[in-house]
């Protein structure tokens, strides 16, 4: 008996792997159908072969990985096409950072400095007030007209000393105050949040979107810029601005949830969002919208005790590539609008050559 089911689990485990040596051939005939695409296309499906054959999952990480470590073995001309490549997914954070570090270093030296010069003004204030004390005293103890004059001589010589030392400290801290101010403004501009909301702001939002549009003249692959403006009409009906801000905060982080990780969301100020879609087309951007709708429609958000129940509209808009993105996201808010005026869920623009 026992013999039996040993015989029938090594039956099953052949069947398996049988299975799998199946799944396996069909994943080589597809990489043969595949083998007349360009020189980067057939390179990546070696690496996810590299990775099946492995048994290692390929997963985001571990593709990078196995791309990194297999281009090593691949010649100079064509490393270059993939560095190429590369400089169009790559972002300016690094540099950013060191500026931003630079920035803040200068900040912490420059109140350093503020704190010396402060407290070198307060004690030339207490030398004032201790000089002021003194001569009060001296005037009291004399009554010769000629000693009087001579300790308000000296009274002035002293307090002009005092002044001009002062004057000197105020103008050394106007300048670092100044400068503390210049390195936080870069710094402010540097950012790449909207720290009220947790979302990217509008000018990361503008560069990535430059970004991708570079990418789309290049690789010529779609990607489409979403607007979701929330009406008016909800927000007028909450009293306070911090409950509009905090509901604000809820929506993105709703957003947030539902997003691809490779999506941008901004607040793109006028209680509007604005959502990055790479690599969606139209169809599939419909889809996310209307995913978007019903999650927003069906929440349970409460705010002074009362429900509030969210209403948005929503325009799509295909980044062009002829255009510049400045133009693509003014045509997803057109697009917004008319949702707004027909009463839809959304709106998708349409360029010139598409109403053909």
């Amino acid at each position: 008996m026992l013999d039996k089911r040993v015989t029938k689990k090594a039956e099953v485990a052949t069947k398996q792997k049988k299975v799998i040596s199946r799944e396996h051939s069909k994943i080589n005939i597809r990489f043969e159908i595949n083998s007349t695409s360009n020189e980067i296309e057939r390179f990546s499906i070696s690496v996810l072969k590299t990775l099946i054959n492995k048994g290692i999952p390929p997963t985001p990480d571990n593709f990078k990985i196995y791309f990194e470590k297999l281009l090593e073995n691949k010649s100079l001309d064509f490393q270059k096409k993939i560095q190429e490549l590369l400089e169009f997914e790559e972002s300016n954070y690094s540099e950013n950072r060191v500026e931003i570090e630079k920035d803040i270093k200068e900040i912490l030296i420059s109140i350093n400095s503020i704190i010396k010069v402060v407290n070198s003004i307060y004690k030339n204030i207490r030398l004032i007030k201790q000089l002021s004390s003194e001569t009060k005293h001296e005037l009291k103890e004399s009554n010769n007209s000629l000693i009087l004059k001579n300790v308000a001589i000296n009274f002035k010589e002293r307090l002009d000393q005092f002044v001009a030392s002062i004057d000197k400290q105020l103008e050394s801290l106007q300048e670092k105050y100044q400068k503390v101010g210049k390195n936080f403004k870069n710094i402010e501009e540097s950012t790449i949040f909207d720290t009220r909301f947790g979302v990217y702001n509008k000018r990361y939002f503008i560069e990535q979107a430059e970004k991708e549009r570079q990418k789309i003249i290049k690789f010529k692959h779609e990607s489409t810029i979403v607007v979701i403006n929330i009406k008016d009409s909800i927000l007028k009906k909450l009293l306070y601005q911090k409950d509009k801000i905090f509901l604000l905060r809820i929506i993105a982080k709703m957003l947030l949830k539902t997003s691809r990780r490779n999506d941008i969301i901004s607040y793109f100020g006028e209680n509007s969002f604005l959502l990055l879609l790479r690599h969606t087309n139209i169809k599939s951007a419909k889809m996310a919208c209307e995913r978007i709708y019903e999650m927003l429609k069906n929440s349970n958000i409460i705010l002074n005790d009362s429900e509030v129940e969210i209403e948005v509209n929503i325009g799509i808009a295909r980044i062009n590539e002829e255009g510049s993105i400045e133009e693509s996201i003014h045509y997803a808010f057109e697009a917004m609008e008319k949702a707004e005026e027909d009463e839809k869920i959304y709106e998708v623009y349409q360029y010139k050559e598409e109403k053909k």
